[in-house]
């Protein structure tokens, strides 16, 4: 899984469409991730349980980008990120 403040911080310079293509992407491939694999074990329901919050982290930031308004759930902390992005992208 890529780190998402990285990720955001490497899409500072594409234009609107292409962030919210990129992040759609990311989305779509964490959500699978999290949908497969095994779940007989306790480390394998933990791998599963952080790809869910990942992908669901990402959904989060695809819908502040795409819509404009900070989702429910949204964590404070993701929240701080995305304005900073957008600042970053505003200058």
């Amino acid at each position: 899984m890529r780190n998402v403040e990285a990720l955001l911080n490497s899409l500072v310079d594409v234009d609107r469409s292409m962030l919210i293509s990129v992040l759609s992407m990311e989305v779509q491939t964490a959500t699978k991730l999290a949908m497969s694999g095994h779940q007989r074990t306790a480390w394998q329901r933990a791998k599963r349980r952080s790809a869910v919050e990942h992908a669901a982290r990402l959904a989060h930031i695809l819908a502040y980008f795409k819509y404009g308004e900070t989702p429910a759930g949204m964590s404070e902390d993701d929240r701080r990120l995305c304005s900073s992005l957008v600042e970053k992208r505003s200058v």
